[in-house]
């Protein structure tokens, strides 16, 4: 059966007088996309899909906006008649939004997509299956997604991401802190600058690009995987590096063998900054940088 497709453009209600202050999103029927935009109000774009006009009648959205400047949107699906069940995969909710750049975010999608560019005051961004890609924002973020890729660029502000079984990609991390986990899945960071740094993996890789500094705090653990951490050390800065594993390889110091601790430290001056590197049953290779 030839697929419905319905587009449909709606302008948000007016903002309050101080504009929206938050973004709240539950869609479970598919993808979400926020882009943020200098303006006060929100626009919102929604794509339906359905086998038949009867399917498209009976999606919804709705927006609910509150008078402390939080708007909320979320979808569902009427029930189907008995005679004529509908798959629940052969329904869908596309939306796009363009909300204000102030608004602080809490989004949750099931499997589908969940993109956020542009936006200024962080948030919450939750998926189950599906991926989430973050690019340009600000503020606190937090996202964790069961089973879906993790994508976070140039963010400017302390991040916490969590995956149970996929992989994640950070590039361009810029906060105070940044702290990522993975049960069953490979971290790759790039052009990391926060001062504060944990990755940790159960059964998965690390690979860590970083700039460290004075006081600077990097921590690196995985229980089944192996480490490869390169940090860009500040001029005039100390850097105290301890790793464990099966082979560990500290760049200034002899590669070791076994599970003791070795430790090495490059330059002088200041507060020494610190990197533990830990993999259980796995390999460490540690280098410094220009």
């Amino acid at each position: 059966m030839k697929r419905a497709l319905l587009v449909v453009c709606a302008l948000a209600a007016p903002a309050p007088a101080k504009g929206y202050k938050a973004l709240a999103v539950e869609n479970q029927l598919g993808d979400v996309r926020i882009e943020g935009h200098d303006g006060n109000g929100i626009v919102i774009e929604t794509h339906k899909h359905a086998p038949d006009d009867e399917g498209l009648d009976r999606l919804r959205i709705s927006l609910v906006p509150d008078p402390d400047g939080t708007v909320r949107i979320s979808t569902h699906a009427d029930p189907s008649p008995e005679s004529k069940p509908v798959p629940r995969s052969a329904v869908s909710i596309d939306i796009v939004i363009k909300a204000p750049r102030k608004a602080r975010l809490d989004v949750a999608v099931g499997s589908g997509k969940l993109e956020v560019v542009n936006m200024d005051a962080g948030g919450e961004l939750d998926s189950a299956s599906g991926a989430i890609s973050v690019k340009n924002v600000g503020g606190e973020l937090y996202s964790h997604t069961v089973s879906g890729h993790l994508s976070i660029a140039q963010a400017f502000g302390s991040v916490d991401a969590a995956t149970l079984s996929s992989d994640m990609d950070l590039d361009g991390i810029a906060g105070q802190k940044l702290v990522a986990s993975a049960n069953q899945g490979t971290i790759a960071g790039r052009r990391v600058r926060a001062r504060d740094i944990e990755l940790t993996t159960t059964s998965g890789r690390i690979m860590l690009e970083a700039e460290a500094g004075l006081k600077s705090h990097i921590v690196v653990s995985s229980l089944r995987g192996d480490i490869d951490v390169k940090v860009r050390r500040q001029p005039q800065s100390a850097l105290i590096v301890r790793g464990r594993g099966t082979k560990v390889d500290l760049g200034a110091q002899t590669v070791g063998q076994g599970g003791n601790w070795q430790e090495v430290k490059f330059g002088s001056g200041g507060e020494a900054g610190l990197v533990e590197l830990r993999a259980s049953l796995g390999n460490v290779r540690f280098a410094v940088i220009q």
